[in-house]
């Protein structure tokens, strides 16, 4: 009998929400959260993908303001229970998936509805986007958007602002102090307290793919291989870079959320 591999078996899985969505039932999931342009460019990335130490174009696109809150994955896992962590596949599965939750569907009292939902991992989060016909946004395209500050899009030389960002993915975060403006995109938090999916993590990987098993491969995107850093001294993309790059897709962490993006015409 032939094996089926996680991510057919994450596409038969969709399968049922598709037609739900070709049925008109997607208007449940699409109001949740406001999405902003982010008109497209040249950019220098601070990775060297391939050997591209220059500039490269990105297309223009949309991002959610803020990262998918635990009120918004809750109201997911209801409207697709394969999701809840009691009924999640077991090739989908991971120790600690929505562990913080009161109960399978139901984040509780002592959870703040509004927060960024975290302990997600790979799977459900591309599953969640995918609900809201979108998509988990690349490493280069959360890299773009998150070059800006609150006046400028792209920040990335302000020395005081990159030491700053050495504390991404911690509460002394930059975007996680009370108050943080959104940037000049109208985007919030991505210099947060949570790190954030991106839809192609697994191509972060160096040759050695630490994964030994074949959702490394499977899961690599166009060979993008991430080899060197144009810019080692951007801390907050270096940072990131690290911390997804040794993550599985089924990897949750109580600092790990995602949000989700959408291609313009």
């Amino acid at each position: 009998m032939q094996r089926i591999g996680p991510l057919l078996l994450l596409a038969l899985l969709a399968s049922p929400l598709e037609a739900a969505v070709a049925g008109g039932n997607a208007g449940a999931g699409t109001g949740h959260s406001d999405y902003r342009a982010i008109a497209g460019g040249s950019f220098r990335s601070a990775v060297r993908f391939e050997e591209a130490n220059g500039s490269v174009p990105v297309a223009s696109y949309a991002l959610m303001e803020r990262p998918v809150s635990n009120a918004q994955f809750a109201a997911f896992v209801q409207r697709q229970p394969q999701w809840r962590r009691d009924r999640v596949p077991a090739v989908f599965s991971s120790p600690g998936y929505l562990g913080q939750w009161q109960a399978p569907d139901v984040p509780g009292d002592g959870v703040d509805p509004q927060a960024a939902v975290v302990q997600v991992n790979w799977y459900a989060a591309d599953a969640y986007c995918r609900e809201q016909q979108a998509r988990l946004p690349t490493f280069l395209e959360w890299e773009y958007a998150a070059a800006a500050d609150a006046t400028h899009h792209d920040a990335r030389s302000d020395p005081r602002r990159r030491m700053r960002l050495v504390n991404d993915g911690t509460p002394q975060a930059l975007d996680a102090l009370p108050g943080a403006p959104a940037n000049v995109h109208g985007v919030h938090g991505l210099h947060g307290a949570n790190w954030e999916w991106s839809a192609d993590f697994a191509s972060l990987l160096g040759e050695g793919d630490r994964r030994g098993q074949d959702d490394g491969q499977l899961l690599r995107f166009c060979g993008a291989t991430a080899l060197d850093f144009n810019d080692p001294g951007d801390y907050g993309v270096v940072k990131r870079f690290v911390v997804l790059s040794a993550l599985q897709p089924g990897t949750t962490l109580g600092n790990l959320g995602f949000r989700c993006a959408r291609s313009q015409p």
